[in-house]
């Protein structure tokens, strides 16, 4: 599948690029305004610099770490690297991974985690609790991801932020989530000698790297847990040249922490926002809009917004039918799509089983595509039909976007208007349909619809009854 190749920065890219150097630097802006590409040409100058340093010092090779949070983003990532920094590949140790297989590396692990145990157990521990259980285990996660083991109790006193106000947790639910699940659950992982992700984070932050990297690149740094942060902020150099990407607009997870507590000195000097939206016709980034409108945002969020396009283009399509409908009526319009030159996305909010019709179709059509979700390797080949889930396109783009099947089955969120559930799934959806560059088709069963799409506004897609 096609990539971006030898990224030509605009004039506020370049804007930006130039003020990149030792320290950190953050790079926020809404989906499309090329935070990514920003970032990797800030790469390439910032890692000749080092070059040039090292070189002088007789100290080659200069070491470079850019992480991202899944493997399609950072097959993509490395595919683009690839070409970017050949000039480089003498002096120049790159690594391009997700924290989890850095981690890995780094510490020597063999064998996979036994997460699956591991949510066994955690479930066992929440199903007793008065909230929903998946509530509970994302609350869970949220305080390995953000707190030292011995800081728990922080969790008690700190304001929780990065997620919807319902449900309610208050101090009393609070201290009984500590004491009933999340220490009886360490206690548990410590007696049968058993670690999560939570854990590898933990021990990366306290690692003694054998080597730090000179130049650092983190992509969708919004779902990386303060953890994490600290983890990576350990592995660098003092004099090292960070790069955080970031937009809260499209978290998916709810993190909750500053900078500042994770370790992580931004000045305001050093923080940049860009405001040009260089992927998104204004009709797309009005559908996307719409999509989040009303989502508590802070500072290192971004809402779509459609006046900052550069480009207009066709109202978004809303296809309402059976799903086997949608499909064919999508795969007719792609007769109308160069396959050569132009990208496709299929995007589902469950993937797997859940294309396989789409599969069957594309197939019998002998349309050559590829399959994009956790993908470790980005497909350089012909194929320039891609499929994934909406959690997996983060960071990627698509000349022409197809969400098909958007069901309401596939959704789980409580019932309040606030409930962190439901806002996920809205900065979920308003990403993925960010990820369109020219065309965007959306696809419902109209008595199993995703209930957000029956709240889009009438003039801002274009309606085809199937």
């Amino acid at each position: 599948m096609r990539v971006l190749r030898r990224i030509r920065p605009t004039p506020e890219q370049i804007t930006v690029i130039r003020r990149i150097q030792t320290g950190t630097s953050l790079i926020r802006g809404a989906a499309g305004s090329g935070k990514t590409s920003t970032a990797l040409t800030a790469l390439r100058a910032a890692t000749g610099t080092v070059v040039n340093q090292l070189r002088n010092e007789g100290s080659l090779p200069a070491h470079v770490l850019v992480l991202t949070y899944y493997n399609t983003l950072k097959g993509y990532i490395a595919a683009v690297i690839r070409e970017e920094m050949a000039d480089y590949a003498d002096s120049v140790l790159i690594y391009v991974l997700t924290f989890d297989k850095w981690a890995y590396d780094t510490l020597g692990i063999n064998g996979p985690l036994e997460l699956e145990r591991c949510e066994v157990e955690l479930r066992r521990l929440a199903r007793p609790f008065p909230r929903d259980t998946s509530f509970i285990l994302d609350e869970v996660n949220y305080i390995l991801g953000r707190f030292l083991p011995g800081n728990l109790d922080d969790y008690l006193t700190r304001p929780r932020t990065g997620r919807g106000n319902s449900p309610q947790m208050d101090g009393a639910m609070r201290t009984r989530l500590l004491d009933e699940v999340v220490r009886p659950y360490l206690h548990w992982k410590q007696v049968n000698n058993i670690q999560d992700f939570h854990d590898i984070a933990v021990l990366m932050s306290q690692h003694a790297p054998d080597f730090l990297f000179d130049v650092v690149v983190v992509d969708e740094a919004q779902d990386f847990s303060a953890n994490q942060l600290r983890a990576i902020m350990r592995h660098c150099a003092p004099n090292a040249t960070i790069t955080i990407v970031t937009d809260n607009a499209q978290r998916i997870y709810p993190r909750g922490t500053s900078w500042a507590e994770a370790g992580v000195t931004v000045t305001a000097q050093r923080s940049f926002r860009l405001t040009v939206n260089y992927r998104n016709t204004k009709e797309i980034a009005k559908l996307a809009a719409a999509v989040a409108a009303g989502l508590p945002m802070d500072d290192d969020a971004s809402l779509p917004d459609p006046e900052s396009c550069v480009e207009s283009g066709n109202l978004p399509v809303l296809l309402k039918g059976l799903y086997r409908e949608q499909v064919e009526w999508s795969l007719k319009r792609l007769a109308d799509i160069d396959l050569e030159t132009e990208t496709v996305g299929f995007l589902h909010l469950k993937g797997g089983k859940y294309f396989d019709f789409l599969r069957q179709q594309l197939r019998l059509r002998r349309l050559a595509f590829c399959e994009l979700q956790g993908s470790r390797a980005w497909p350089e080949d012909e194929a320039n039909i891609g499929l994934c889930t909406f959690h997996s396109a983060k960071g990627l783009e698509f000349d022409h976007l197809f969400l098909l099947g958007l069901a309401q089955q596939d959704a789980s969120y409580g019932e309040e208007p606030d409930d962190e559930g439901f806002e996920a799934l809205r900065r979920l959806v308003a990403m993925g349909i960010g990820r369109a560059r020219k065309t965007v088709v959306l696809g419902v069963k109209p008595s199993e619809a995703l209930s957000l799409v029956d709240d889009i506004e009438a003039n801002l897609v274009q309606e085809i009854e199937l």
